[in-house]
């Protein structure tokens, strides 16, 4: 779910071994800008890849919404918007709940003993570490083919902005395939990581067609 340390290798949890630095995550989205950016270049796990991830997407929604809702003879806008801004409330949630669970597993494995309770906390953990990125993954590659219908028939400007937002949930979708299979690494050929590229996968094409469509108008 977050930066790797000494624990992604051994147990596929990417995260560290006390949760002596990890600081209780409480109302992401209300943190000022600039709180939250030195909070990511802080010595901390939390905020890590996966909200960040997920903060992006929800950035990039927002400019879908925008540009939309710009485009005044765009039939569609109106409905694109709604959608982009339904994506975008799930993904914030989504980025909150990474952060939680995050947390939750540093302190289930923090505090499992040595023997069998530890592997079966580390499995419990894994399970979760899985599941939330790859609902990240699933919006990101929503908004980035958003972006893509926004890019061909928003207004000019909007097109632009969408076609943008399209790259940054692309980067997205990547960025939380990558944790979807390094929190999976003990577990090859889940299905779970499959699926996660094949979304980075179709998030790609989205924004290729997005920037295509940008600059033809």
């Amino acid at each position: 779910m977050s930066r790797p340390t000494s624990w992604s290798k051994q147990s596929g949890l990417a995260c560290p071994s006390s949760i002596s630095d990890a600081h209780a995550v409480v109302a992401l989205y209300d943190r000022d800008l600039r709180v939250m950016l030195d909070e990511i270049a802080g010595p901390s796990a939390a905020p890590g890849a996966g909200a960040v991830s997920a903060v992006v997407v929800a950035m990039a929604a927002g400019l879908i919404a925008s540009a939309a809702r710009r485009s005044n003879e765009w039939d569609e806008g109106k409905g694109v918007s709604a959608q982009a801004q339904a994506l975008r409330s799930r993904v914030e949630r989504l980025a909150e709940a990474n952060e939680e669970a995050y947390l939750e597993a540093l302190a289930l494995i923090d505090g499992a003993s040595e023997d069998g309770g530890r592997d079966q906390a580390i499995g419990k953990a894994l399970e979760t570490a899985a599941e939330l990125p790859l609902s990240i993954a699933e919006c990101a590659y929503d908004v980035a083919l958003l972006g893509a219908e926004a890019a061909q028939h928003a207004c000019r400007g909007g097109a632009e902005d969408a076609a943008a937002a399209s790259i940054l949930a692309e980067a997205a979708a990547r960025s939380a395939a990558g944790l979807v299979a390094a929190n999976l690494v003990s577990m090859p050929g889940d299905e779970r990581v499959l699926h996660a590229q094949r979304l980075a996968e179709a998030a790609t094409d989205a924004a290729r067609r997005a920037v295509a469509a940008s600059a033809a108008r």
